[in-house]
């Protein structure tokens, strides 16, 4: 029961924090995310701490925060877009750091810290494509509804999952998914979907927001399933313990990982 007690609180804490921060401004919005690239990073390389693999944190999380900055401030126009195509050679800095480290394992020391800006700095940075629109003005409503459908398709699988799950989705990786409890939370997202095209964004079609719940629905399985796998390798129950009873940033985080990439490809192509 107090176990129970302190998740709840811990889910409804956070919930207000990010509904808070994307509310507030897109400064918090910056300053909460920055941070989820921060935390998310320390708890990814936290991964290695028992193994003789030694990444460069401290060089990945500053091109992780210089990923997001310059994400945002293109965002706000006042970097122009080409400052993206200048953060790609930005990866090889891994690289050549590593010659001058002298440390053991050199390859996977590298692909860690690549992989860690591709799974976490990447994607996070990549929302602030979805706060700025368009005209450089800074508008939350898509990433909210992104979270909206991605919650109430996590309550949803919970629910229809400990209720009628019987078929396990992916048994080797995640023993507790059931096919009936996604199944349940994507009718759940679909449903969401629907409502915030009636009643919040009417702008993008609902064919769109269906299609942009389903897409959300499958990626973010994904996203989660990734994290389970990374968790499983390493023998670990969570992330980290950064919020209680609910794990790490990255345990609340992996399906906005996967999630984001393609949501923005699909506004971008079909909208």
């Amino acid at each position: 029961m107090k176990n129970l007690f302190i998740r709840t609180l811990t889910g409804i804490a956070f919930t207000a924090v990010v509904i808070g921060s994307l509310l507030l401004s897109e400064y918090a919005f910056g300053l909460l995310f920055l941070a989820v690239i921060i935390i998310g990073l320390r708890e990814f390389f936290s991964f290695f701490k028992k193994s003789p693999i030694s990444p460069n944190q401290i060089l990945v999380v500053t091109i992780g925060i210089l990923f997001f900055v310059s994400f945002f401030l293109v965002g706000k126009g006042i970097l122009p877009q080409i400052a993206y195509y200048c953060l790609i050679p930005i990866f090889l800095l891994v690289f050549i750091a590593e010659l001058y480290r002298g440390k053991d394992f050199p390859f996977e020391n590298m692909a860690a810290g690549v992989l860690g800006l591709i799974y976490i700095a990447l994607p996070i940075s990549m929302i602030c494509l979805l706060v700025f629109p368009s005209n450089n003005i800074y508008n939350p409503s898509l990433l909210l509804a992104l979270f909206a459908i991605i919650w109430t398709y996590d309550s949803g699988a919970y629910l229809f999952g400990v209720s009628i799950g019987k078929h396990r989705l992916f048994e080797r990786i995640s023993p507790k998914k059931s096919w009936e409890g996604a199944i349940g939370g994507a009718l759940s997202a679909v449903g969401i979907a629907v409502l915030i095209s009636s009643k919040f964004i009417p702008e993008i079609a609902i064919h769109h927001w269906i299609a942009i719940a389903l897409l959300t629905v499958v990626f973010s399985t994904f996203g989660d399933l990734t994290e389970s796998l990374f968790k499983r390798q390493f023998s670990l129950k969570d992330s980290g313990n950064f919020l209680p009873g609910h794990g790490g940033i990255l345990d609340r985080f992996d399906s906005i990982f996967f999630a984001v990439p393609i949501i923005v490809l699909y506004l971008k192509i079909f909208t």
